[in-house]
């Protein structure tokens, strides 16, 4: 007789065979009661998700709306809030934000990505003694690829280099990725990573942008390691904005970065490898370390949220202009309130927002749905044409200038992390206010008339947005 080849059972076939032998072993109306009890327990298997559903649902909408609204700022004892260019508004924000403005620093401003990497690099290879890097966003591509070669390369020279990514925006990079990293010496750390058991945490993002070189030379801004920051046909895909800087306020850059890792890993860096050595000196000797500066490093907390905080005081201490240029412009009403009531006292009040180029088109619509308050408050509103628009600046009069990660929406002010950089300095304001000039020149200025042209498709969406715009 000729053999007969046993055939092997598909997948299938296996699982149905140990369903079988489980049932044979443990029958259920062993395991469970005779009666309601199999009923209730696939009730309890539905309930459950459900609830953990509509409790984290609660939970995203208690972030944003169980913070307490500043409503106006009141001047004690004084005829009103001291403008952004005096003592008296540096002491009022390091009270009130615990933000230090302390003079001794050289600030540059970096305009989009290549600019800022080339500067990266350079200071990434001169490094001597540590480089720590906090980032929210990574991708793969020719980006990433050109940071693991320069962490790879300073961790194999001695170097102490730490790599904190973000547990939602940094998902993508591959384990490759950071196996390579970590193979080479680098320290990586995951802050807060997506779990379905763990979402009130997953709406927490860590949003900032954090650089710490040598404990000397500090970089902020809204850029990322991907590659919609390099040029792209001619122009880059993102219009960015960052800040080099060295002086005091870069180990306040480190320490928050140390605040993170330590949220992150349970491991608080303290010591002399974030610091800089003794008498050492960074920077352009082409430029004056005159500057007042400091980080605003915020994190949730109940009450009133420290960036609606440094708003409010800088918005009402303004006294001749407000150049915004913000890349998810969607104010809460007091915000709007803010900007409106400075327009009102005869400020020149503009903001430039991102145009149709946006890689998140119902937060486009969510901000267009508050442009008829604002200007028919008096501020005047622009949309930037060429790219997506990603910057995230202010200047205030002709001294006052913040550049960081902070968004104008309800996850930066009141939910997310956020660094930034804020700067007291006259030089620096002329270099940002001509920046958005610049930025001007390649917008558009929207007017109602605009808005009642829109397609009834924006029109709709618009209308959507407005629904929740408070939440996003």
């Amino acid at each position: 007789m000729a053999h007969v080849p046993e055939l092997r059972p598909t997948r299938l076939e296996s699982w149905a065979r140990v369903i079988v032998t489980v049932r044979e072993r443990w029958p259920v109306d062993q395991l469970l009661p005779q009666g309601r009890r199999p009923r209730r327990l696939m009730w309890l298997l539905f309930f459950v998700p459900l609830v953990y559903a509509v409790a984290q649902t609660w939970h995203r909408f208690a972030d944003a709306f169980g913070t307490k609204a500043i409503r106006v700022v009141v001047p004690v004892g004084a005829t009103a809030v001291p403008p952004v260019d005096s003592p008296q508004f540096r002491d009022a924000l390091a009270s009130l934000t615990h933000t230090t403005l302390s003079p001794g620093h050289q600030v540059a401003l970096l305009v989009d990505g290549p600019a800022t990497m080339e500067r990266l690099e350079a200071d990434f290879r001169a490094a001597r003694r540590s480089i720590a890097v906090q980032t929210y966003y990574c991708e793969p591509g020719r980006v990433s690829d050109w940071l693991k070669t320069l962490l790879m390369e300073r961790a194999r020279a001695g170097v102490s280099v730490y790599f904190l990514r973000d547990g939602f925006g940094c998902a993508s990079l591959t384990r490759g990725w950071v196996d390579s990293v970590r193979t080479a010496g680098v320290r990586v750390a995951t802050l807060r990573p997506v779990r379905w058991w763990a979402m009130h945490e997953s709406m927490h993002r860590s949003h900032v942008r954090i650089v710490a070189v040598d404990g000397q030379i500090g970089y902020v801004g809204g850029f990322g390691f991907a590659d919609k920051w390099v040029d792209h046909g001619g122009e880059p895909r993102w219009r960015e904005t960052a800040a080099r800087f060295t002086g005091p306020a870069v180990q306040q850059l480190a320490s928050a970065f140390a605040i993170s890792w330590a949220n992150a890993t349970g491991d608080l860096l303290t010591g002399q490898t974030l610091e800089a050595a003794p008498g050492a000196q960074a920077g352009n000797l082409d430029l004056p370390a005159d500057a007042a500066a400091g980080v605003m490093f915020t994190q949730r907390a109940y009450g009133t949220p420290v960036p609606e905080r440094f708003l409010a005081l800088a918005l009402a201490g303004a006294r001749t202009r407000v150049y915004i240029a913000n890349s998810y412009f969607v104010p809460n009403r007091e915000l709007r309130q803010w900007l409106v009531a400075a327009a009102r006292r005869g400020v020149d009040v503009r903001v430039l927002a991102p145009g149709e180029k946006i890689d998140i088109a119902f937060t486009h619509w969510a901000g267009r749905s508050t442009y008829r308050e604002l200007l028919r408050g008096g501020v005047r509103v622009y949309e930037y044409q060429p790219a997506m628009m990603h910057a995230k600046t202010m200047v205030i009069d002709d001294s006052f200038v913040s550049i960081g990660s902070l968004n104008l929406d309800n996850l930066s002010l009141r939910i997310n992390d956020e660094a930034v950089l804020q700067v007291q300095d006259r030089a620096v304001a002329r270099d940002m206010a001509a920046l958005f000039a610049r930025d001007l020149a390649r917008s558009v200025e929207m007017t109602e008339a605009k808005l009642d042209a829109q397609s009834w498709f924006v029109s709709l969406m618009t209308g959507v947005a407005r629904l929740v715009r408070d939440l996003l």
